[in-house]
């Protein structure tokens, strides 16, 4: 059976990629969030998180982890039966990290601030990890946890598997579907591309409203000096030339 795994951070188009799928390929994506059933339970914040963290914990070996996580090592992951036994293609999605930074700082999850601190100094703030991002204890920042999640996206040599990036699925959605059909032999559901239009977030936010805003780079106007310095000294390099991205300039 062909399988595809998602991985992406919080906010690079996970949703959006899955539903593409779903819409035009003949292949099932291996589910990366937990079932709605633990998400409808009422219980305060960290209650949640530990939930479904157990759940990641308990199931990794039917569903390959949080499709937020840090992706294990392909000589683990090839020792998981759903590995070994299906056809699986890996697709990762990397978003540029500036926008990206921006859209963490927005909502930022499982980080609980009392008070909402300044971009600035959120990005020298220790990014507190949740045990199914597959990471030990906190993170220096959240820059740096870009900078890890993204380079064991790399890891997977010799399996199937698709580097992507948010922006390339902006310019291309289409082409990012021929791309998948047409490596790994996954047939087409229709005669014509279906696309997904609808936020699978917000109301009122469509596609095309993302599309001008990232590839536009509209989120350019969010960003100060300092900002810019901070991000940039924390970056890894080789991570953004491999993505193609280009360091800001003050």
């Amino acid at each position: 059976m062909k399988l595809a795994k998602i991985y992406g951070e919080r906010n690079t188009n996970t949703n959006y990629l899955g539903e593409l799928i779903k819409l035009n390929l003949d292949i099932m994506e291996i589910p990366g969030v937990v079932p709605r059933k633990i998400m409808r339970i009422q219980a305060p914040p960290p209650a949640k998180n530990l939930l479904r963290d157990i759940y990641f914990g308990l199931t990794f070996y039917k569903n390959l982890g949080w499709k937020h996580s840090r992706v294990k090592s392909e000589e683990v992951l090839k020792k998981y039966s759903l590995v070994k036994s299906n056809d699986v293609i890996f697709l990762t999605i990397t978003k540029n990290p500036y926008s990206w930074l921006l859209s963490l700082y927005r909502r930022p999850y499982h980080q609980y601030f009392r008070v909402k601190p300044s971009f600035e100094t959120f990005l020298e703030t220790p990014w507190e990890t949740v045990n199914r991002d597959n990471l030990r204890g906190p993170v220096t920042n959240p820059i740096e946890l870009w900078n890890i999640k993204n380079r064991s996206y790399l890891n997977l040599h010799s399996l199937k598997k698709i580097n992507l990036t948010s922006e390339n699925i902006f310019e291309d959605a289409k082409g990012v579907i021929d791309r998948i059909s047409s490596e790994f032999s996954v047939n087409h559901l229709n005669d014509k591309f279906a696309n997904f239009d609808e936020s699978t977030k917000y109301e009122g936010k469509d596609s095309n409203y993302y599309r001008d805003f990232y590839l536009k780079e509209k989120w350019k106007e969010n960003l100060s000096d300092e900002a810019i310095a901070i991000i940039n000294r924390h970056l890894d390099r080789s991570l953004m030339e491999y993505f193609g991205y280009e360091f800001l300039q003050q």
